[in-house]
């Protein structure tokens, strides 16, 4: 997910980052009786006079920490958080990390408070001697709070307990539910509209289709940049997905193979690089740094297309409203090999540590968030007065600019939420009918298959498989351009063996080995 421009791996990625992932990426009951709730039942509302530790003139004020350097409410105010003090009897003291250091030194110190809620060290705070299992908590004090068998497959510890059910994921029940309003976001190609026209809107059903697109492009725009890429996460997805391949891990037949070991891949990387050859991409495009760079190009009429994301044909329109540039979305589909795979496991988590001062307070707020009031409450705001459901009952209708930061800090909404809302709450709240996204958002959502173990097979922190993995991830990031950018099909299939060869020593084959064994391992948890 993507939070602040696809910080997460989406819904982010999952979301745009984002938007999204993003995440990225970086994944509300809208029919009447489907459940966003990952099937936890709320208790009954409590006030400050009643809450979860027993009557009380007074709310229990509990210590949060906020791994995520950019979350950006600072306090426990507006009208949501007040709304979620009133129902729950619980007041968060908030504290925001300054680094991705503070909590790995907190942890090493033991100096922690109340609840944690941390995206990057789940391995380290599922620790018995660190945090309360959910699962003791919930039989002695929250008995009717039910977690369904998917969220407990994808949060179950080494150990065998739960020690926390992360945000931004949901059941394939939940998927199905919500399949015209919960939209994944994934990698997409956007276009000027006004070009295309000119072109005479050929058809586009093949990646020989997209070619010659931009062929026709380059020959009657030749200052024109047919293709732009965005850097640096987004340039490869497009081209991975209908080629078959992702850049990481992919089930084969049962097995896991690295995309580095498919054919697909190397297919993949010449096309890309016959792009290059063709004068379709400039070679400087790989070399940037930040999104702006390319975005820049489209919004001053540079370029044609851009490679972004299923959600980049409206956020640019947006974005160049002063140039008066319109963006469609490419399809999606251009090849019988296409393949999306979304193998999201969730993103954050909310840990209660063994420093709780009230175990029984945070383990029901944490039933009333991960609710369907809870969750629509955080992530979208008080029915009735900041939303009303559409008249299908199938998404929200916002009385107030729901993707307007300020306001969603004013009022104290969304981000909250991000503490335990699933992936299609808060996709079925960024729901808008009739846009070009939207229909790209159908599209790719319909395309794409689920598989969760692959989300699992995670290596340790500092094990022998994590140094390979980061190995090989760093060299696919400094050797790829020989690829990409080399002057001859040959020089470049040539380029990517030596680059598959170098993996291959690094230990590329004993990584694999290591995540078939896992993967097995894990998938045990979803045959229960």
């Amino acid at each position: 997910m993507n939070k602040k421009a696809l910080k997460k791996p989406s819904i982010l990625a999952t979301t745009l980052l984002a938007t999204t992932l993003l995440v990225s990426a970086c994944s509300g009951n809208n029919g009447g009786s489907s459940s966003n709730t990952g099937n936890s039942t709320a208790t009954p509302t409590n006030t400050a006079e009643n809450t979860g530790s027993g009557s009380t003139t007074e709310p229990v004020t509990l210590d949060l920490f906020v791994d995520q350097t950019w979350w950006p409410l600072k306090d426990w105010s507006g009208q949501v958080p007040e709304e979620i003090t009133k129902r729950t009897g619980v007041k968060l003291n908030i504290t925001v990390a300054t680094d991705d250091k503070q909590l790995p030194l907190m942890i090493a110190s033991g100096d922690l408070p109340d609840l944690v809620a941390t995206a990057a060290q789940h391995a380290r705070m599922a620790d018995s001697k660190l945090s309360f299992d959910w699962n003791g908590l919930i039989e002695k004090y929250a008995p009717d709070f039910k977690i369904d068998s998917e969220n407990v497959a994808v949060n179950t510890a080494s150990d065998g307990k739960i020690y926390t059910v992360r945000n931004n994921f949901s059941t394939k029940e939940e998927w199905a539910a919500n399949k015209e309003t919960a939209l994944l976001m994934g990698a997409g190609i956007s276009v000027r509209e006004d070009i295309l026209n000119e072109l005479g809107n050929p058809q586009l059903k093949t990646l020989d289709d997209l070619t010659n697109l931009f062929q026709s492009v380059k020959d009657k725009y030749p200052d024109m940049i047919p293709l732009v890429l965005n850097p640096p996460n987004w340039h490869r997805g497009y081209f991975e997905q209908n080629f078959g391949a992702a850049s990481g891990l992919n089930d084969v037949d049962g097995k896991l193979v690295h995309g580095l070991h498919l054919p697909a891949n190397k297919e993949m990387y010449l096309y890309m690089n016959g792009l290059y050859r063709k004068g379709f991409i400039k070679a400087e495009n790989y070399a940037y740094k930040s999104e702006d760079q390319g975005k820049q190009l489209m919004y001053s009429g540079k370029g044609f297309a851009y490679a972004w994301t299923t959600q980049g044909s409206d956020r640019l329109t947006l974005d160049a409203k002063d140039s008066g540039y319109k963006f469609i979305n490419l399809p999606m589909k251009l090849s019988d090999n296409y393949k999306s795979v979304n193998t999201g496991v969730g993103w954050q988590g909310v840990y209660i540590t063994k420093n709780n001062k009230d175990p029984e307070a945070s383990i029901k707020l944490m039933q009333f968030l991960r609710s369907e009031e809870g969750q629509r409450l955080a992530m979208w705001g008080i029915e009735g007065k900041n939303w009303n459901m559409s008249a299908d009952n199938k998404y929200p209708e916002f009385t107030y600019n729901h993707l307007d930061d300020s306001q969603r800090k004013e009022k104290g909404v969304y981000y909250w939420g991000l503490l335990a809302g699933s992936a299609t709450t808060e996709l079925t709240g960024s729901f808008v009918p009739g846009t070009d996204s939207t229909k790209t958002g159908q599209e790719y959502t319909a395309l794409t298959t689920f598989n969760s173990a692959i989300g699992l097979v995670v290596p340790g922190a500092d094990s022998q498989e994590q140094v390979i993995k980061n190995n090989i991830d760093n060299l696919v990031k400094n050797e790829e351009a020989k690829v990409l950018l080399a002057t001859s099909e040959e020089a470049a299939s040539k380029a990517y063996d030596t680059m598959v060869a170098q993996a291959d020593k690094m230990g590329l084959g004993k990584y694999e080995e290591w995540a078939n064994s896992k993967y097995e391992e894990v998938k045990k948890n979803f045959q229960q």
